[in-house]
């Protein structure tokens, strides 16, 4: 019998783990992952990049210096408060981690903390996507053109490495 108790024990463990790493790798950042990455640095920064600077996926479109400065500014002007609404949903998300370790559940906490983590991310993809027009508005067609371009096939290497296939087109 001690045989078999060890047999389900370290069943149900590799099926945990078989279960969790899916889930871990498609968490959203309310999850711990996503674009933001685990550490606390931004996408850009963990790729050598500075968080208010010219993104690098901008670096080869040929940008007049005028348009360099002008998306830098235009980064710069929400870092902070982009940082401070990051923050913010990390803080939630480690505070809901810290009761769910220590066995704790207190069902009004959970939904404050759950709402500050949404509202915190809303406002922080409010605010990249005002971001984002802003920068758009600074390129020129072309440069629209280019950078789409290499959306797509930033996309497209993306979607072969997963071994997914876009879903049908709504």
């Amino acid at each position: 019998m001690n045989t078999f108790k060890r047999t389900l024990a370290v069943f149900l463990a590799t099926s945990s783990i078989a279960l969790a790493v899916p889930l871990a790798a498609n968490a959203g950042p309310m999850m711990g992952g996503g674009m933001e990455g685990g550490c606390g640095k931004g996408w850009s920064e963990m790729r050598g990049g500075q968080r208010d600077g010219v993104p690098p996926m901008m670096k080869n479109l040929k940008l007049t210096p005028e348009q360099q400065t002008t998306i830098s500014e235009l980064r710069k002007q929400d870092s902070a408060l982009i940082g401070e609404k990051y923050q913010s949903m990390r803080d939630s998300r480690a505070q809901l981690h810290e009761m769910a370790k220590k066995g704790e559940y207190d069902e009004a906490k959970v939904k404050a903390l759950t709402e500050q983590g949404a509202q915190a991310m809303a406002e922080m993809a409010q605010l990249r996507a005002r971001q984002h027009h802003q920068i758009m508005a600074v390129l020129t067609p072309e440069q629209r053109e280019k950078l789409a371009a290499q959306r797509d096939a930033m996309m497209k290497r993306w979607e072969k490495k997963r071994g997914e296939r876009p879903g049908p087109a709504a």
